[in-house]
């Protein structure tokens, strides 16, 4: 509970309790407030909407339904009750009242809603960002998603995997065509990860640039990307493409630790990267 605890505080901005922390967890030096702000602010945000919402943005149904779980625990939900750093927190509580629970009634009520958590709120999404954290993140930040992995592996051996996909995943829409409404709705898709299957961030975009040799935009994903695939749209799509089938290998790298959740997000991946090689090929 309190390595939950622990670990749910580093996905905060770093203050004057981090070094005690990260002394505590063994994870070497404390993070610098540049590099949390890279990852957190301007790489991966840590908020499951983003990755779980249909838009790929904050907010919408995603972190209604994390609100509604609040609810469900008569609680009041913080305005951003899909943070990382709250999820952790929430589910080290549940944690702790199974373990105080007068009785075997009660014990089995909070391991259920503990179960729900994991499943619904955080396996949901968590293994795709972490496996996007270990390429994107400074060496602290690498460590910290390593032994949040493997705290979470342990939660699995304890509790069971679960058979039935997350809400979230089940009621997840597809990725669009590319010609959908000229295609601005088509770029939200793919950048919508639970649509695509696929995590582009900043960094990726500029990676893009790079080897294609084209010129990149410092700009918001969506236009970084617009602009790449204005300049050549075969190479851009080849990259794109390339890209899916890497996350396709990446999301089944989880399948022993989520099952069911590793499959859905391989197939969303391997089913982008199909869209991708036909929309490459009718250019």
């Amino acid at each position: 509970m309190e390595l939950l605890r622990s670990l749910a505080a580093l996905a905060e901005p770093p203050g004057h309790e981090t070094p005690r922390i990260v002394d505590l967890l063994g994870l070497g030096t404390p993070p610098e407030p540049a590099d949390y702000d890279d990852l957190f602010l301007f790489q991966l945000y840590p908020y499951a909407s983003v990755y779980l919402g249909p838009e790929g943005m904050l907010g919408g149904e995603a972190r209604d339904r994390i609100a509604g779980f609040w609810r469900v625990l008569e609680q009041t939900p913080p305005p951003e009750a899909d943070h990382l750093a709250l999820v952790l927190a929430l589910y080290a509580r549940l944690c702790e009242l199974e373990s105080e629970a007068p009785d075997d009634v009660a014990s089995q009520r909070w391991r259920h809603l503990r179960t729900t958590l994991l499943w619904e709120h955080i396996l949901s999404w968590i293994p795709a960002y972490l496996e996007k954290l270990q390429e994107v993140a400074s060496p602290f930040y690498k460590a910290w998603g390593e032994l949040l992995r493997e705290v979470l592996k342990q939660e699995v051996i304890e509790l069971g995997q679960q058979e039935l996909l997350p809400l979230h995943l089940r009621e997840a829409p597809a990725l669009l065509a590319p010609e959908a409404e000229g295609g601005e709705v088509w770029l939200g898709s793919l950048l919508s990860p639970v649509r695509s299957g696929i995590l582009l961030v900043r960094n990726d975009l500029v990676r893009a640039g790079r080897e294609l040799q084209l010129a990149t935009r410092v700009a918001e994903r969506r236009y970084a990307l617009k602009a790449l695939l204005g300049q050549d749209p075969k190479a851009t799509l080849d990259w794109l493409a390339t890209e899916a089938e890497a996350w396709h290998d990446r999301h089944r790298r989880w399948h022993d630790l989520s099952g069911p959740v590793a499959d859905f997000w391989a197939q969303r991946a391997a089913t982008t990267a199909e869209r991708l090689h036909t929309a490459r090929q009718q250019l």
